[in-house]
């Protein structure tokens, strides 16, 4: 009897705690796009530059905002080098891109060796982690190749489903040998992963200035 007046003890006491646990948010923020070889001028400072123009975007694919606050970018694998880290807030369904640049300017800000973000052209692991005191949680990853990392093609998620990936290749065509697949579309830096195929446009830079000016 007593076993069984323990169990329900402890059976009442796992159900009150579950239900004054705070509701987790519907928040999901993911690594969305990024591009590793550049060959033009994507930060649109007016120089082609193969530090300062890598770019990585992240989306929040939920379906509230979230507190970018303690998020932080990390390429390789081994010990955590942070290449950059968030603040702020985003909005479900938007997206915040951040530049080799960027990345550089944070470094140095930060005391960290100035590399940019620093993404290798032969392949590399891309990581996006949360920071929380003492604790580091990985939120997202992905490991390209170096087919995924050729002059100007980005690799993001199909903004349809975004457990897919392909590599946005209308400046430098894939072969069927690409992994993932080419999808004929260009790089999208700061936009959601739709799908343009004309391949007029020059850079992210002239796509920037169209919202500045």
């Amino acid at each position: 009897m007593r076993k069984v007046f323990h169990f329900f003890i402890l059976l009442v006491t796992a159900v009150f705690t579950t239900l004054t646990i705070p509701a987790v948010s519907g928040s999901q923020v993911l690594i969305n796009e990024f591009l590793a070889d550049p060959a033009r001028d994507w930060d649109g400072d007016g120089v082609t530059n193969f530090r300062d123009d890598e770019w990585i975007e992240i989306i929040n694919g939920g379906e509230a905002a979230v507190d970018l606050d303690g998020l932080y970018l990390a390429d390789g694998d081994g010990e955590i080098v942070w290449r950059y880290g968030f603040t702020g807030s985003l909005a479900p369904g938007a997206v915040r891109i951040v530049f080799g640049s960027d990345s550089r300017v944070w470094e140095e800000a930060n005391g960290y060796p100035i590399y940019g973000l620093s993404l290798n052209n032969a392949g590399d692991r891309l990581s996006l982690y949360r920071v929380s005191g003492t604790d580091t949680l990985l939120v997202d990853s992905y490991v390209y190749e170096d087919m995924a990392a050729d002059d100007d093609r980005s690799v993001g998620r199909d903004e349809r489903h975004l457990g897919t990936w392909v590599i946005f290749d209308a400046y430098n065509p894939c072969s069927e040998r690409c992994v993932p697949a080419g999808a004929g579309c260009i790089p999208t830096p700061g936009q959601t992963n739709g799908c343009i195929t004309s391949t007029r446009l020059e850079s992210w830079g002239s796509i920037k200035r169209i919202y500045i000016d």
